[in-house]
């Protein structure tokens, strides 16, 4: 029963942490228009890449990373047959490798940010 306790302790506390959501990277990324150019840079450092087009400057960031999913093991079903028995396994699946990536750009005029745009499969925030 203690063992039951602690897994339902600690799917509480994921619960109350709180989700990461891309509504929420939106918003986020929504409260940088009219902050300066400068600002963008102290605290997002340096743009991985930057070009410009009609009068704007477009910055763009990048974020990668991976995430290790582990395999799990699969169950073992024996027949007998006769004087025989057969071993069979079932079911399970081999771990793999996920690439998370984030690339946020945002358009700058005059050393104002006035918009932004993501693509990715890791642009989210708490």
């Amino acid at each position: 029963m203690r063992r039951f306790r602690g897994l339902w302790l600690a799917c509480l506390a994921v619960l109350l942490s709180g989700c990461a959501t891309t509504a929420k990277y939106e918003q986020m990324l929504s409260a940088w228009v009219g902050s300066s150019e400068l600002d963008l840079y102290r605290t997002w450092g340096p743009p991985n890449n930057q070009y410009e087009a009609a009068g704007s400057k477009f910055v763009s960031f990048m974020r990668q990373g991976q995430m290790w999913v582990p395999g799990t093991a699969p169950s073992y079903q024996t027949i007998f047959t006769g004087n025989s028995a057969f071993t069979q396994a079932v079911g399970g699946s081999p771990a793999y490798n996920i690439s998370l990536t984030c690339q946020t750009t945002f358009e700058i005029r005059q050393e104002k940010v006035v918009g932004s745009r993501w693509q990715g499969n890791n642009c989210t925030a708490k």
